[in-house]
């Protein structure tokens, strides 16, 4: 079925567009879940057209209130609008609901609530780390010593007088923004800190971190939650930028892009593959239950790529947080795009903050050839 959703006279140009006066209209008819992605959104007056069938028009209008739209992504090199819905959409309900507009394609997927949790669950793979030549690997389990949990090391940063510094999650070793400068980080994590585990160090000290602020869009400046990171590392020679046993980290940043073949190395899955769907249209309400911190808060985010994993596995799960993300640049070399951070391990999605952004905000490069 072919839909116009647009403002005013003016059809939508890019698929940025359309998603975000899909966002308006399903805002003004009230068509979102019990999230706060409402608060993230204008009301623009957008209106829906369906080959000038108004009762079709009506009839989508009841099926996404009843299915409840999570979030509205867009991937401008395929010209698509991803929509996110609470309730999975039927064999009926794709007979009427629109597929097509403005030259645009329109998918349905299930799921779109992030979420961060502790706890994470015991890994899937034989251990929660790994030593690449009796080295600690990036893609291992860590975590702040005062605390029972763990997290991932995502990768070897360098800053402008060439010192070396861990990067990963800011909930996971910069505790949720209450990390005292210092603060040893301990590898593994102690969760993980197991008869089999090798002998637990630290394998650096909280350094800096970018924040996770609570508060909606209207109230707070969102642009500086970033989820992100770093400790100095102790000693850079019991350290390696492989991920994993999988691959050395890449030499090179890249801006995610929907469509892209991404991977990534993480202490709870270890080795995953996925694709990136979407990146959101609007800000990101992310839930965090943090309970090794006492943290239980709504962050917005503002720059946000969704992830579903390969072979309908998740890409990751809890533990998995601070995961870098790669993926092929198509010349046969690996780029480095992102850092895993939120997740819907029920519907699969993953989410992810953009590394470019991120290392521009802390000045830092990227560090590979260490130690492999």
């Amino acid at each position: 079925m072919q839909a116009i959703i647009q403002a005013g006279n003016t059809a939508p140009q890019t698929a940025k567009e359309l998603a975000e006066n899909v966002l308006s209209w399903a805002k003004r008819h009230n068509l979102f879940t019990k999230v706060p992605l409402e608060d993230a959104v204008d009301g623009a007056d957008v209106q829906f057209v369906a080959n000038g069938d108004a009762f079709r028009a009506q009839a989508v209008e009841e099926i996404l209130r009843k299915k409840a739209i999570n979030l509205v992504g867009f991937s401008e090199p395929q010209k698509k609008v991803v929509i996110f819905t609470n309730g999975k959409v039927s064999k009926t309900d794709e007979k009427i609901l629109p597929f097509h507009s403005a030259g645009f394609t329109i998918e349905y997927i299930q799921g779109g609530i992030a979420q961060v949790k502790g706890n994470p669950p015991p890994p899937e793979t034989p251990k929660p780390f790994n030593l690449h030549q009796g080295r600690y690997t990036c893609g291992s389990s860590i975590f702040p010593a005062h605390c029972i949990g763990a997290g991932t090391f995502g990768l070897i940063v360098r800053d402008q007088h060439g010192d070396l510094f861990g990067m990963t999650n800011n909930h996971v070793a910069g505790a949720c923004n209450n990390a005292m400068p210092g603060l040893p980080i301990l590898a593994p994590g102690p969760l993980d800190a197991t008869e089999d585990a090798c002998d637990p160090f630290t394998i650096g000290r909280h350094h800096r971190l970018l924040p996770i602020n609570d508060g909606i869009p209207e109230n707070i400046a969102i642009g500086v939650n970033w989820d992100v990171s770093i400790f100095r590392l102790s000693d850079t020679s019991r350290v390696t930028s492989m991920q994993g046993m999988a691959f050395d980290t890449p030499a090179v940043v890249a801006a995610p892009l929907p469509g892209m073949q991404v991977e990534k190395v993480g202490r709870t899955t270890g080795r995953t593959s996925g694709l990136i769907v979407a990146q959101s249209a609007s800000p990101v309400p992310v839930h965090y239950q943090v309970a090794e911190y006492g943290v239980r808060k709504n962050v917005y985010f503002e720059s946000v790529y969704i992830v579903i994993g390969s072979n309908e596995q998740p890409f990751s799960k809890a533990g998995d947080s601070g995961s870098l993300v790669v993926a092929d640049d198509g010349n046969g070399s690996k780029v480095a795009v992102g850092l895993v951070f939120a997740g819907n391990e029920q519907r699969g999605l993953s989410f992810i903050l953009p590394l470019p952004e991120i290392m521009d905000k802390l000045s830092l490069e990227i560090v590979s050839g260490h130690h492999v």
